[in-house]
């Protein structure tokens, strides 16, 4: 006869040795290893090890070869979950502590052993998948220009983990965990979801998922933005947007966009909507400047944040065309609409999650360019698009046979179908001209005429008739246009030197940047742990934070440079208010000519 200790021992071995057979479901086996649990602890296991089979997908569970030891120590740092070594996992023996009978099992748990199992998985002979080029791409590692290797991971915004920017096996693990445990998992990481979809097999997909890809876009007035949802279907192509370069030390090599060609609300996919200027909109990678001067030397260093800014295609026309004086050339991409809709899921992830370093020469608008039509159009990533230069860029895609320069062979039909903005210096020639055919300017070149002081300039201002006037009107503004460029450099040098009595302009200027600076990356504007594309509730976060910031910030430029205005130099204050005054007096003449005329053609009737 067995005594009561004996029976508690034979119950004790049965337990173990029923513990210890492999939980099997397709070719996932799991073998407990129980030594050092309690009675509840192996319980809590057991629950653990049955679970991840209804977690784990059949296509996953298929790819184990051979059965997987699962220990449990105390002896793991306090904060590591999980090691894989040799296909056997080791977890923290204190998260079986938290399971409890009446309730889910503690997400630090299941994610440990998803995350380990995926180690097992891509340590695997059939595994490799850290290795991927493509969920390289996707994670973030990108790939350097003229050089091996990629770069440090970058996308540090929204992130779920950052333990995932560790090394690629890591962001595997991690976002494996995410996937199997988050059901809106495909819809804020799509394109990762869809990765794992090809390499892993299929997965239970979000239904329900917003397909509009949220930007937060900048406005016409400073310090306004809102949020653009950008729905897919109706962008019929993506053109390489390239503007001229200049003798600026920055600009001097062309600057590097892409032009999303929007089609006006309810109009059909197609040719006409290169028409819809209005609705489209730039993507344009620029060194964010949240400091009151921008340094040069900085930005070879890379000491200013490299932000993807999202603007109307009128705003950058005008930038460049009328301010800059430097043309625009709109070259189309042969992109399908999958290409389109995958380049722009690339273009919402980098928005919200990128914080890289912009540095004019090996991380400037040329490279950030080439790396998100990489990242974002697969099939362009095999040959690689890694140039230093716009114009390289732009090259590189034509011997591709991606970009089509064809359509700017004959300019004048370039300007007319809106792929080419010319700059308006030509036009402005053609209005001097005009002009002279009237009065006796004393200069032959508009360059020299604005080059005159405006108090030169004014003692035309009554002499011309209509067509004159006007023509020195539209001549008059592109004077300010230019005044207020030196006059921001001016500025820049009186704030940026702090020997100047300048510190509440410079305070107020600071915090308006880093209003800005939200806007331009607005992770900073939604609250909470989430990440990859904000949802429906996280949305609304950014549009009302966008709209309250736009709100204080409108009339906050407004005030700051009517306020920074009177600390221009006398000359320089003068020179401004001379301008304004010849607006003044030719607007008034010109409607006091179209009125006469206006008479004398109702008295000839």
């Amino acid at each position: 006869m067995r005594t009561r200790g004996q029976v508690r021992r034979w119950r004790w071995a049965v337990l173990i040795a029923w513990l210890a057979a492999p939980f099997a479901q397709a070719a996932l086996q799991l073998e407990l290893q129980p030594q050092g649990l309690s009675v509840a602890q192996i319980v809590a296991a057991e629950r653990a090890l049955q679970q991840v089979h209804t977690r784990l997908p059949a296509p996953w569970q298929a790819r184990f070869q051979h059965p997987v030891q699962v220990r449990w120590s105390d002896t793991l740092p306090a904060h590591v979950h999980g090691r894989t070594r040799n296909g056997t996992i080791t977890l923290q023996r204190a998260l079986l502590d938290t399971v409890q009978d009446d309730q889910p099992l503690p997400r630090p748990l299941e994610a440990a052993l998803i995350h380990e199992l995926t180690h097992v998985l891509d340590r695997s002979p059939q595994g490799g998948w850290s290795r991927d080029a493509r969920l390289r791409d996707l994670a973030g590692w990108q790939r350097r220009p003229w050089k091996l290797g990629r770069t440090a991971n970058a996308f540090s915004e929204r992130s779920p983990d950052d333990y995932e920017r560790t090394r690629p096996a890591e962001f595997l693990a991690v976002n494996a965990e995410h996937l199997l445990l988050d059901p809106d998992y495909p819809c804020r990481r799509p394109a990762v979801a869809a990765w794992f979809a090809e390499h892993l097999g299929p997965n239970d997909a979000a239904e329900g998922c917003d397909t509009r890809l949220p930007l937060m876009q900048a406005e016409e007035e400073a310090g306004a933005a809102t949020l653009l949802e950008l729905d897919p279907a109706r962008i019929y192509a993506v053109d390489y947007l390239l503007a001229e370069g200049n003798d600026q030390l920055m600009s001097r090599w062309g600057h590097s966009m892409l032009r999303l060609v929007i089609c006006a609300p309810g109009r059909p996919r197609g040719p006409a909507c290169r028409m819809d200027l209005s609705h489209h909109r730039v993507l344009s990678y620029r060194a964010f400047v949240g400091d009151v001067q921008i340094s040069s030397w900085r930005g070879l260093t890379g000491a200013y944040p490299s932000r993807l800014f999202v603007l109307p295609l009128n705003q950058v026309i005008n930038e460049y065309t009328q301010v800059e004086l430097r043309g625009l050339s709109s070259v189309p991409l042969a992109l399908d609409a999958p290409d389109i809709a995958s380049l722009l899921e690339r273009v919402a992830q980098v928005h919200w999650s990128y914080d890289g370093r912009y540095l004019f020469v090996s991380n400037n608008c040329a490279v950030e360019t080439g790396k998100l039509l990489q990242e974002g159009v697969p099939r362009l990533a095999s040959p690689g698009l890694n140039r230093l230069t716009p114009r390289g860029l732009l090259t590189r895609l034509e011997r591709q046979g991606v970009a089509d320069a064809s359509v700017l062979a004959d300019r004048g039909q370039a300007t007319r179908q809106g792929y080419y903005f010319a700059s308006a210096e030509d036009h402005y020639q053609q209005l001097f001209d005009a002009a002279r055919q009237q009065l006796r300017l004393g200069t032959t070149t508009v360059g020299e005429w604005l080059r005159q002081t405006a108090s030169e300039r004014a003692r035309w201002v009554e002499q011309g008739d209509l067509r004159a006037t006007a023509a020195l009107l539209l001549l008059e503004q592109a004077a300010l246009r230019r005044e207020e460029l030196r006059a921001r450099d001016v500025l820049k040098r009186l704030l940026g030197d702090p020997a100047k009595e300048d510190a509440a302009a410079r305070d107020t200027l600071r915090a308006l940047l880093e209003d800005t600076g939200q806007l331009i990356s607005p992770a900073a504007l939604v609250a909470g742990g989430g990440y990859g594309l904000p949802s429906a509730h996280e949305r609304a976060q950014a549009s009302e934070a966008a709209a309250r910031l736009s709100a204080q910030g409108v009339p906050a430029w407004q005030a700051l440079q009517l306020q920074l205005k009177h600390r221009l130099p006398q000359a320089q204050q003068r020179e401004l208010a001379t301008i304004d005054s010849n607006l003044a007096r030719l607007g008034a003449r010109m409607r006091e000519l179209a009125r006469q005329d206006a008479v004398t053609a109702a008295a000839a009737r």
